[in-house]
């Protein structure tokens, strides 16, 4: 490919990469939501955090609403200058993220509990539609207990009666067939899969994947609550019947009763993976590939070096009036038709050899690239939060103001 293509099509495809989820064909009745992330006073960060993603997670699985990218409000307060959380302020930063609706608020200790306190604000009218401040236990901050919550929180800022369920189901296994009540309903993904609207009562739940054993689930779904469920394809030690309903005495896989808050189902003793083995395994691959190519740049090299030194007797050189001259400076005669013949063969033979040694540096570097990104995915890269981390990923542009200055300041996350 010539290079004068080449440049215009990394363009486009830069420019394609970076389009802007909004893009995305949505229904006309779906209203872009944004959760900014709450503000955390006198309570750990990670409670914010989770209930945060917990409000994402039931955002993105509502049928009127999609999730949009939301900053923190924190974050929100200081760009736009307004602490106060004024409606215009909050109407600017909503508009710069592509939003019609915002949900914002924040955590503060009160005693032993925690005080929560959310607001649905309507970025295109300007205006609070509703808000509530409700208390947390302490004890039921943990994931399950901010789930339930946050789901009869989103019901009642959002003025819906909750007559249906949700099914949240995360897996050991990432592309794996989920059917319910034999009705297929997507495949599980690394941050997990949720099945909005599932009518209340008793439903079967199966989890299958070509070479695996398919695992299925009896459950109970109740009308507001959320249906946890971890799938285990690969622990022998869990049967099509090891399940527990979501009753509000329910039991766990260990036999224990199940807290209110926290709606899980069938969960294996130990989780056998954490969906990175296949990036490992790549890397180990990529890796030893890797090195096979750089080994087979080196050996052409050195035999381009070889084929150099075998045509140095044979190198001529214009010396002396209409003499000629070997490397040394001697004068040698002209090259013999033989002669002739062996610098064509090594000729030949050194650019073969030259061209497979730049194959094996481009294939190593291309390997290199891929193996380290795997590296990255595999063994680095934490596994908290992925459905935080998507909607917060992409461009962002927020608009300044200050006593002497405006600007914008555009930003970009992956």
């Amino acid at each position: 490919m010539r290079l004068r293509w080449l440049v215009p099509g990394l363009i486009a495809l830069a420019l394609g990469g970076l389009s802007p989820r909004s893009a995305r064909a949505e229904a006309e009745s779906s209203f872009s939501t944004a959760v900014l992330g709450l503000e955390s006073i006198d309570v750990p960060n990670s409670v914010a955090d989770e209930l945060s993603e917990q409000l994402r997670q039931t955002v993105a699985a509502a049928r009127d609403m999609h999730l949009v990218s939301g900053k923190d409000l924190v974050e929100v307060k200081l760009v736009f200058s307004c602490p106060d959380e004024a409606t215009s302020c909050m109407a600017e930063a909503g508009k710069s993220l592509g939003a019609q609706k915002l949900i914002y608020g924040g955590v503060r200790r009160t005693n032993d509990d925690y005080t929560v306190w959310l607001k649905l604000f309507d970025v295109r009218r300007a205006k609070i539609e509703n808000g509530l401040t409700e208390t947390l236990a302490r004890k039921n901050a943990d994931t399950a207990g901010l789930r339930a919550a946050s789901a009869r929180w989103f019901a009642k800022l959002t003025s819906r009666t909750a007559t249906t369920g949700t099914v949240q189901i995360t897996s050991n296994v990432v592309g794996a067939a989920v059917s319910m009540d034999g009705i297929p309903v997507g495949i599980t993904r690394e941050q997990g899969l949720s099945i909005p609207d599932v009518a209340p009562g008793r439903h079967e739940l199966t989890v299958s994947m070509a070479g695996l054993a398919p695992t299925t689930y009896q459950l109970v779904v109740v009308a507001g609550q959320s249906v946890l469920v971890f799938a285990s394809l690969n622990s022998p030690n869990l049967s099509p019947a090891n399940g527990a309903t979501s009753d509000l005495a329910a039991q766990a896989p260990d036999g224990t009763k199940v807290d209110s808050g926290d709606r899980r189902v069938a969960e294996p003793d130990q989780r056998a993976d954490d969906g990175r083995g296949a990036y490992r395994k790549g890397f180990w691959v990529t890796l030893a590939a890797g090195v096979v190519s750089v080994g087979g740049a080196i050996k052409y090299g050195l035999d381009v070096g070889d084929v150099n030194k075998q045509l140095d007797p044979y190198r001529r050189f214009p010396c002396m009036g209409n003499q000629q001259c070997d490397t040394s400076g001697a004068v040698r005669p002209a090259l013999t038709p033989a002669e002739r013949n062996s610098v064509n063969t090594l000729n030949d033979q050194g650019h073969h050899d030259q061209t497979l040694q730049w194959i094996c540096v481009g294939v190593g570097s291309a390997l290199g690239i891929a193996s380290g990104y795997l590296l990255y995915k595999g063994y680095i890269d934490s596994d908290d939060g992925p459905a935080h981390r998507q909607a917060r990923s992409g461009l962002h542009v927020f608009p300044t103001a200050g006593v002497s200055s405006t600007g914008i300041v555009a930003e970009f996350e992956f």
